[in-house]
C-alpha cells in the first residue's frame, strides 16, 4: 500500500515538473521568435575576422588550439570568447589575434561580456561548444554578437545561427568535430596536436623545484582532483597509488598536484606537493615529468600537448537503478528535459531526419589525444567507488 501511496506521487510530480518544463520551453520559444534573423547569403571570400566563442572549462580549449592554428593558417585573423582560466592557457599563442573575457556567473557580468563584445564586428562567429544540452546564457551571448555569419552545431531552430550543420555522433572524440567544422569552411587540417605554450618565468620555476626536490630521481605527477566530486580519487585510493611507487618503483620522487583546501589538506608521508597559483604554473610541469595519473580532467588534456606518458582515469557512468521509484521517475524527466531541449534548439532537422539523441560519454568525447596515453574506464558513477586493489592492478600494467 505504501508503495503504491509513493508511485502515485512520483507520478503526480513527474507530470507536474514535466507541464512546468514544457511552459519554459514554449516561454524560451516564444522569446527566440523575436530574434533577428541572420542574412542567408553567404560569401566565404569576405571572411577574414573570425570569433570563436568557447565559453567553458580550460580543458575544451586546450583541444580547441589545433583548431585555432588551422583557422590562423588559412589567413584569418582569429579571436576568442571564454572564460579566464580559458585564456590563461593560451598565453603565448602566436595564433590568436585578442582574446575577450566571457562572464556569467552574476547577471551584470554577463551584461559586461555582451556589451564588451558587441564592440567589435566579425564575418564569421563559431560556437565551438560541443554538449547539446541548454545553456541560456551562452546562447543568449551567441545571438547578440555582431557578426555576419553565426555557425554552431544543432541550432537550426534558432534563427540567429544561419549555418547550422547536423552532428549526432555520441562515441566521435571532440578533434572530430572541429574537424567536421573545417571540412565545411573548406579548410585543410593534417596533423591535430594542441598548442600550449610556456611562459619563460614558470618554467624557471618549475626547473628550480627540480633542482631542488626531485633531480636526479625520475618523478610522478599525481592528480587527484576533477572539476566534480564524482571525478576525484578518494584517500585511500590516492594513498593506495602512493604506496605503490614507494614499494615497487622507488626511482620515481611522487608530487602532487592540486589547489583549493581538499590540495591544502594533503598530507602524505614522502610525497612532494608542487603548489600552483594558475593551470600554467603547472604545465611545466607536466611536461617534464616522466608519468602523469590524473583524473579525467585538464591536465589529461595538458600531458597530451606534450605526448607526456599518462595513465588518465575515467568512468563510464551506470544506468540509474530501475527499482528505486526515485531512480525510475528522475530517470524519465531527465530523458524528457534534454529530449525538449534538443527540439526547442534542432526540432527542424531532428523531426525530418530523426537522428540518434543519445547525448556522448566523457570518455569518449573526451579520451585522450596521445600517443603515450593510457586510458583506464570503470563502470560506475563515481571513481572513489572503484575498489584500491583493482584500480592499482590497472596502473601497474602501465607504469
Amino acid at each position: 500500500m505504501k508503495r503504491k501511496i509513493k508511485q502515485l506521487n512520483w507520478k503526480r510530480n513527474l507530470i507536474t515538473k514535466k507541464i512546468k518544463y514544457f511552459i519554459f520551453m514554449k516561454f524560451l520559444s516564444f522569446i527566440f521568435f523575436f530574434v533577428k534573423r541572420r542574412k542567408e547569403i553567404i560569401n566565404p571570400d569576405t571572411v577574414k575576422k573570425v570569433l570563436i566563442i568557447r565559453n567553458d572549462c580550460i580543458g575544451d580549449m586546450i583541444v580547441t588550439t589545433p583548431f585555432i592554428r588551422c583557422l590562423s593558417n588559412a589567413g584569418y585573423k582569429v579571436y576568442i570568447s571564454s572564460r579566464k582560466s580559458s585564456l590563461d592557457i593560451l598565453d603565448g599563442n602566436p595564433y590568436i589575434s585578442d582574446c575577450f573575457l566571457y562572464q556569467d556567473r552574476k547577471l551584470n557580468n554577463l551584461v559586461d561580456s555582451i556589451r564588451t563584445i558587441r564592440k567589435h564586428q566579425f564575418d564569421l562567429s563559431i560556437d565551438a561548444r560541443f554538449h547539446r544540452r541548454l545553456d541560456l546564457k551562452h546562447l543568449i551571448f551567441c545571438c547578440l554578437i555582431k557578426t555576419n555569419i553565426l555557425l554552431s552545431y544543432n541550432k537550426s531552430n534558432i534563427k540567429a545561427f544561419n549555418i547550422s550543420l547536423p552532428y549526432y555522433k555520441p562515441n566521435d572524440h571532440v578533434t572530430n568535430q572541429l574537424k567536421y567544422y573545417l571540412d565545411n569552411l573548406n579548410i585543410k587540417h593534417d596533423l591535430f596536436n594542441y598548442d600550449i605554450y610556456i611562459n619563460p618565468s614558470q618554467n624557471q620555476n618549475v626547473t628550480d623545484f627540480i633542482n631542488r626536490y626531485i633531480y636526479p630521481n625520475k618523478f610522478v605527477v599525481i592528480n587527484p582532483f576533477g572539476g566534480s566530486e564524482y571525478r576525484c580519487l578518494s584517500g585511500s585510493q590516492l594513498q593506495g597509488i602512493c604506496d605503490l611507487f614507494k614499494k615497487h618503483y622507488q626511482d620515481y620522487k611522487i608530487v602532487l598536484i592540486g589547489e583549493g583546501k581538499k590540495f591544502e589538506k594533503l598530507s602524505l608521508l614522502d610525497t612532494i606537493k608542487f603548489k600552483s597559483e594558475t593551470i600554467m604554473d603547472v604545465t611545466p610541469l607536466i611536461k617534464r615529468a616522466d608519468l602523469v595519473i590524473s583524473v579525467d580532467t585538464s591536465i589529461v588534456h595538458i600531458a597530451s600537448a606534450f605526448s607526456t606518458k599518462c595513465i588518465s582515469i575515467y568512468m563510464e557512468p551506470l544506468a540509474p537503478n530501475l527499482v528505486n521509484l526515485k531512480s525510475i521517475y528522475s530517470r524519465e524527466y531527465s530523458d524528457y528535459k534534454y529530449l525538449r531541449q534538443d527540439l526547442f534548439l534542432d526540432g527542424k532537422y531532428i523531426k525530418k531526419y530523426k537522428p540518434r539523441l543519445e547525448f556522448q560519454i566523457n570518455k569518449d568525447l573526451w579520451a585522450p589525444n596521445n600517443i603515450n596515453g593510457r586510458q583506464l574506464v570503470y563502470d560506475t558513477n563515481s571513481i572513489e567507488l572503484v575498489e584500491v586493489q583493482k584500480l592499482l592492478e590497472s596502473i601497474k600494467k602501465y607504469i
